[in-house]
């Protein structure tokens, strides 16, 4: 587990909890100490716990696709089945803890980048130390202003979407009011980091950093989220090249739950304390089962020699529900009783999908998308994908595919945002219709009640004494 930084952190979260605004912390609140940092082992220290600060919201977002469906006890858990059934007060109640926990980690690593040029390094190993600081800062921020840039912003690929609000920018640890920047603006920025952590190099393996793997992946994701399917593709295929299709295999997959070393593991969340907890909220009671399963036409889709049937699907019978296909990964580990250490982020599958969706959307790669994929399925033991899918039908299975892969974490809900409104127009009739005002979620009122500069998305209510 990544190391606390002590003496920093109580006045950071005294700070941020004293303002209206997250994105406004006062520089001499920030910490205790103003030379705190001045050596790489401070500054390491300090970076360790905006890791530790990541949200994760990968049930959450799951809950709102078509990976799950009601049990029994569903109706028991009126949060949960407020989220399910896209309630607005569930969106304004997950923007409200999501947006300043994003922005805590922003803000921290703004304050680790003002004090880098201080850091005394005198070493041939200090020097390589502050070199991964300078990349892994950068890739971390660029990570942050992704996850908030496809909850509340426009697709960059809709008409006009380049030019719609974004989120803030911000780079100073010092209080400001700031506009929203446009998508494409947010989209330079990000390339802008990620070339920044490029550029500084880092040299290390461990997935519980962010390390250049990290930050090509990352890339890849934000060039097909910007609809440059050829250089989306290119990084994505080498990292694929890098590391080899050989980690998809069974022997490796196993290891990505039950916290042993994996070849595919490319960054995690490894603070055992909130791992222990997560998805602790599935279950309404350890004997009569979970609150959702997954969903029944999902579930039947996995064969039996396919290895990510077993950590996906965790079948029960029980007396009351009779048999539920229950999500399995860390949802099996804790029936199981075993302990959850870490939690995965990035893994090489995902640029595995990266690359065949750029392929197949590039309209010339279906080949080479469909090659790639059949490979992929043969390592996990899976049915191959017929020889003469090409084209959307290609696209489309990839997806599904995708979705069984990622069954439970989350990233289904960002593919239904993209294509909601050509491939998967109809995944269920409880996902919105494609112009549904929910797809952006709402700024929260403690940003926009005390900046004048911030704008609220369409649909969701503002109010302040400035109205």
């Amino acid at each position: 587990m990544k190391g606390l930084f002590r003496n920093i952190i109580p006045a950071m979260a005294l700070a941020a909890m004293m303002q209206a605004c997250s994105l406004d912390i006062p520089y001499d609140n920030q910490f205790s100490d103003p030379d705190a940092i001045t050596t790489p082992e401070t500054g390491r220290e300090l970076l360790a716990d905006a890791y530790s600060n990541l949200p994760n919201i990968d049930f959450d977002l799951a809950l709102l696709t078509d990976d799950f469906e009601p049990t029994y006890w569903a109706s028991r858990n009126p949060s949960l089945n407020n989220q399910y059934t896209w309630q607005p007060q569930a969106f304004i109640d997950l923007s409200a803890n999501l947006w300043p926990e994003y922005y805590s980690v922003i803000s921290t690593i703004n304050a680790l980048t003002e004090r880098i040029p201080d850091i005394k390094a005198d070493t041939d190993a200090d020097r390589r130390e502050v070199a991964d600081l300078v990349s892994e800062a950068a890739t971390l921020k660029a990570y942050c202003y992704f996850q908030l840039l496809r909850l509340f912003a426009a697709d960059p690929t809709a008409a006009g979407g380049l030019d719609a609000e974004g989120i803030v920018l911000k780079d100073e640890v010092a209080m400001q009011n700031l506009p929203r920047s446009t998508v494409g603006q947010c989209i330079s920025e990000i390339r802008r980091l990620l070339t920044l952590a490029e550029e500084s190099g880092h040299q290390g393996t461990d997935p519980s950093w962010l390390t250049a793997d990290a930050t090509q992946l990352l890339r890849a994701e934000i060039e097909l989220y910007a609809g440059n399917y050829a250089e989306a593709a290119s990084r994505a295929e080498a990292l694929l090249d890098k590391r080899g299709y050989g980690c998809f295999g069974p022997d490796v997959y196993r290891y990505l739950w039950d916290g042993s070393q994996c070849d595919e593991r490319i960054f995690v969340y490894d603070n055992p304390d909130v791992a222990q907890t997560f998805y602790i909220s599935l279950v309404y009671d350890t004997n009569s089962g979970d609150y959702y399963a997954v969903s029944s036409d999902l579930a039947d889709d996995y064969t039996e020699g396919d290895c990510r049937t077993a950590w996906s699907i965790y079948p029960v019978t029980t007396s009351a529900l009779g048999y539920q296909p229950y999500l399995g990964k860390y949802n099996r580990l804790r029936k199981e009783k075993q302990e959850i250490s870490l939690i995965n982020k990035m893994r090489l599958s995902a640029a595995l999908f990266v690359a065949a969706q750029a392929w197949c959307l590039d309209g010339s790669n279906s080949a080479k998308a469909l090659e790639a994929m059949n490979l992929y399925l043969g390592y996990r033991g899976a049915p191959l994908l017929p020889d003469n899918l090409s084209g959307d039908d290609l696209l489309r299975e990839v997806l599904h595919q995708k979705q069984m892969e990622f069954v439970g974490e989350g990233e289904r809900f960002f593919d239904l945002k993209h294509y909601r409104s050509t491939l998967l127009s109809a995944p269920s009739a409880r996902i919105p219709a494609a112009d549904d005002y929910r797809w952006l979620w709402p700024i929260p009122k403690e940003e926009y009640l005390y900046n004048e500069e911030m704008t609220q998305n369409p649909g969701w209510p503002k109010s302040s004494f400035n109205d």
